[in-house]
């Protein structure tokens, strides 16, 4: 076999192997020029695949939930665009285009939709106050830095995302303190000896922000994580550079916040209780003996059968749709698992 066979075995396999995570569909995307059509064909295409993926899952989600995250981030998950098509109307541009769309469950944007799921969309509060700056109050960057927080929490996938903490399942509550802007000096090393020595201006201002934030949940007023985050702004405007470290820092908060309450949802799911509808009593058994093998599981306990229903408790660290799937892939060819409904902590299934 010569060497180029070789490369295009090679290349090929390459290709499989690239594409085996990703769906190439075809849709029309609209703008006022040719690159606001192609976005908006890419936030159609993503939103197809994601779409089909959940409903094809049967995840109980508001899809306008989907919807909104899929708009805020639907570029990272495109992983090549071809137009087929261009047409022009009125000021209108409309294309055709082929999109290749990730769809591998374990991206960002699926993890951030489970993540909404797992914690039932809660309503969440952000509250910021500010330290000050030696006794100056900047009262414009607690609201900043809050609105900052608000808007990646909705980007994410979150959509009862509020300023007031009545009726809320989750408070978000954080001090600030703000550097004033200060002008940036370096030494003239060519005249650092003379009695005339001064630094240089280099036009440069720096400013840096702090935030000390904690994470309550509501209905038992338990803090469920802290942390502090920080940003350092460095611009030729002055009036800029707080705002910009304020900007560093609200990105830095917007992570640590989606961390604590992605450990706060994992917490929800030490036991899901499993309603099963099956023929007859030997599938629950044979049920039984899988989950007690499924990774993740830590107990099983059949409560009950009778007149084909059947529950099951069970103890697990895995969300009741990752059970679902965990069983599916356990369960072979002796019977076959469906997902009718599920919660938080419920999972519905019929056995056949």
């Amino acid at each position: 076999m010569n060497w180029k066979k070789i490369f295009l075995m090679t290349a090929a396999l390459f290709f499989i192997n690239s594409t085996a995570d990703a769906q190439i569909v075809t849709v029309q995307g609209s703008g006022i020029s040719e690159s606001a059509a192609i976005k908006d064909a890419k936030r159609a295409a993503v939103e197809e695949v994601i779409g089909t993926r959940i409903k094809s899952e049967a995840m109980s989600i508001d899809f306008e939930l989907v919807y909104e995250t899929v708009q805020a981030r639907s570029a990272g998950y495109v992983t090549s665009c071809e137009v087929l098509k261009k047409n022009s109307s009125g000021g209108v541009i409309t294309v055709t285009a082929r999109v290749n769309v990730e769809d591998e469950p374990d991206s960002a944007l699926m993890k951030d939709i489970e993540l909404v799921m797992n914690l039932n969309d809660p309503r969440i509060s952000v509250k910021m106050e500010n330290y000050g700056d030696s006794g100056e109050v900047l009262q414009k960057y607690p609201e900043m830095c809050a609105s900052a927080i608000r808007e990646a929490l909705i980007k994410r996938g979150f959509t009862h995302v509020v300023d007031n903490s009545g009726d809320v399942d989750f408070v978000i509550v954080g001090k600030l303190s703000v550097e004033k802007a200060r002008d940036i000096k370096l030494p003239n090393w060519r005249n650092i000896g003379d009695d005339d020595f001064k630094l240089l201006d280099t036009g440069l201002s720096r400013s840096n922000s702090t935030l000390d934030c904690k994470i309550k949940k509501t209905a038992t007023d338990e803090i469920i994580g802290e942390f502090q985050a920080r940003g350092d702004g460095m611009d030729a405007t002055g009036n800029e550079v707080s705002q910009q470290a304020v900007n560093l820092m609200a990105a830095d908060s917007a992570e640590q916040v989606r961390k604590i309450l992605s450990r706060e949802a994992s917490k929800v799911f030490s036991s899901v209780k499993i309603f099963v509808s099956a023929s007859d009593a030997d599938k629950i058994l044979a049920l039984e003996e899988i989950l007690h093998q499924t990774q993740g599981v830590n107990n099983v306990y059949v409560r009950n059968f009778s007149g084909g229903q059947g529950v099951i408790d069970v103890g697990t660290d895995l969300t009741p749709q990752n059970l679902y799937r965990a069983m599916q892939q356990a369960v072979g060819d002796d019977f076959s698992l469906q997902m009718t409904d599920f919660s938080s902590v419920t999972l519905n299934i019929s056995v056949r």
